[in-house]
This record gives structure tokens, C-alpha cells and sequence, in this order.
């Protein structure tokens, strides 16, 4: 029969505001507060470090944010009736 793993306790402090919203994510995805944090810690430990660009904040990379704003202001074509209409728009090299 195998052993079961010793649990050591990780603590930290945040503020309220920080650990209401961390708990209501955290329901709304459908895991625990506990559970998410240990999925960070075991991504952490894989990684050697953060499991996201801790430099953005956001998560996107820059072509990402650029696209995102394109769409907010609708710089984008579409929407498209079939996928090879869509294709065809992609491919389309006449500058409209």
C-alpha cells in the first residue's frame, strides 16, 4: 500500500478585497481556493519560476493586446457566413 505524501503548510497574506475575489474566481471556475494554489505551486516548481510573463500583467502578449484593441474599435472584418469566406478575406491582398 503506497504512503500518502506529507502536506506542508504555505501561508501568505493578502487583503481582504485581494482574497474575496480570489475566492469567488476560484468557486466560479469550480475549484478551491487551496486547490488553486497548489496547481500554482506545482506550475511554479515545473516552470522554475512563473508559469505566466510576470511582466504583464494582463497575460497577453503585445500582438495579442494589439489585435484585442483592433477589435474594440473596429478595425476587423467580418463576420463571415462560411470558413472559406473568412479564408478568402485573410488571403485578400487588394488593402481593403
Amino acid at each position: 500500500m503506497a504512503s500518502a505524501a506529507i502536506s506542508a503548510p504555505l501561508s501568505t497574506k493578502v487583503t481582504d478585497a485581494e482574497k474575496k475575489r480570489f475566492v469567488e474566481t476560484c468557486d466560479a471556475i469550480g475549484t478551491s481556493p487551496s486547490n488553486a494554489l497548489r496547481m500554482f505551486v506545482s506550475a511554479f516548481n515545473r516552470r522554475g519560476g512563473f508559469p505566466f510573463d510576470s511582466s504583464n500583467p494582463n497575460g497577453y502578449s503585445s500582438e495579442t493586446l494589439a489585435a484585442m484593441d483592433d477589435a474594440v474599435n473596429g478595425r476587423v472584418s467580418g463576420p463571415y457566413k462560411t470558413n472559406k469566406e473568412m479564408w478568402a478575406a485573410v488571403f485578400d491582398d487588394s488593402g481593403e
